[in-house]
């Protein structure tokens, strides 16, 4: 487990002593109330709570308390999925489809919008690493070759849309786009970088999946990594045709045409090139996937899957509150019964 903010867990033992030390003087306020009322027993009888012993098990609940709450706030994140190594530098190729299945709109604003957010947080994880940029739909074009400015590949990735495309190139080749960004890499060959591809896609196309794993294992020969982001739906979204009078893609039984996401091809191709696949339609599946590419000097910022681990572990701070709060009150008797009767 690692932390967002691992300076705040040194907050924990500063809470339990704080903690401590409160209870520990109520505690002995509790034993003055106890001489006033007359003895251990008569004050038994009064509150239906021993005053006289030290209330340990209020002292371990808010210890596990706090603890919980430190290491919610310390941002934690487990991370099982395979990660480049923070202490090598990266060279990266993105390759982002373009392709009309990308104008869908299942994914606001729209799939192509999303994939360039999607380009935008990545490089912003990796401040000093090279990157190129490619585009593809039936076939794939360099946009920028391997830089060590991500401002400017951000820069032309704003200006990516469908119709940079030629209407005759329309489609998806992810086979294509894998051979071209494996070119790229080797273009520029740094023997101590590490070399990755990621493609972002909603993979969807009329390819044999063979060919597109046979694209991978020659990638993966050469040491190349391929991590997939994935952008749309299952339910999928109808399709428009690009320009000033959009209509509707209508299929051949005049029926419009539905892109979905294949969620199946690109987990595939991930897994067969050492990478990952990553659903980044939302803020934890970019964090995600922005943690697989991070560099050692940034290994403490935000990354690895957060959703759900603070939230259960402060699930876990709710009964012990509760609890604690039950044995105050007198709700919960933490001492044997003394062996007086009770009158």
């Amino acid at each position: 487990m690692t932390f967002s903010h691992p300076a705040l867990l040194a907050l924990a033992p500063i809470i339990v002593l704080v903690l401590g030390s409160a209870l520990t003087a109520q505690w002995r306020r509790y034993r003055r109330l106890e001489e006033a009322f007359g003895g251990r027993n008569a004050a038994r009888r009064l509150t239906s709570i021993d005053l006289h012993r030290f209330p340990k098990s209020r002292l371990w609940c808010l210890i596990g308390v706090s603890l919980a709450l430190t290491i919610a706030a310390a941002g934690p994140h487990i991370d099982f999925g395979p990660t480049l190594d923070p202490e090598q530098p990266v060279d990266l190729v993105v390759a982002v489809d373009v392709s009309l299945s990308m104008t869908g709109n299942d994914v606001a604003p729209s799939r192509l919008d999303r994939a360039k957010e999607v380009v935008n947080a990545v490089t912003e994880s990796l401040t000093q690493e090279r990157i190129g940029l490619a585009i593809f739909a039936d076939w794939p074009y360099t946009v920028l070759p391997m830089t060590d400015d991500p401002e400017l590949v951000r820069f032309f990735t704003a200006s990516l849309a469908p119709d940079l495309i030629e209407e005759r190139d329309q489609g998806t080749s992810l086979s294509l786009v894998i051979k071209h960004a494996t070119e790229i890499l080797n273009a520029r060959h740094r023997p101590e970088a590490q070399q990755a591809i990621l493609l972002i896609t909603d993979g969807e196309g009329h390819e044999d999946p063979a060919l597109i794993l046979d694209s991978v294992a020659v990638a993966t020969e050469t040491g190349i990594r391929i991590w997939t982001a994935g952008v749309g739906t299952s339910a999928g979204s109808s399709l428009m045709t690009t320009g000033e009078d959009p209509v509707l893609v209508l299929g051949d039984d005049g029926e419009p045409v539905v892109s979905r996401l294949n969620e199946d091809l690109l987990r595939s191709i991930a897994i067969a090139g050492g990478g990952s696949y990553h659903d980044v339609r939302g803020a934890a599946g970019l964090r995600t996937l922005q943690a697989r590419f991070r560099r050692a000097e940034s290994a403490s910022a935000l990354g690895g899957e957060p959703v759900g681990v603070a939230l259960w572990i402060l699930l876990l701070a709710v009964p012990l509150l509760f609890l604690e709060g039950k044995m105050d009150s007198g709700g919960v008797i933490e001492s044997p019964r003394l062996n007086e009767p009770r009158t």
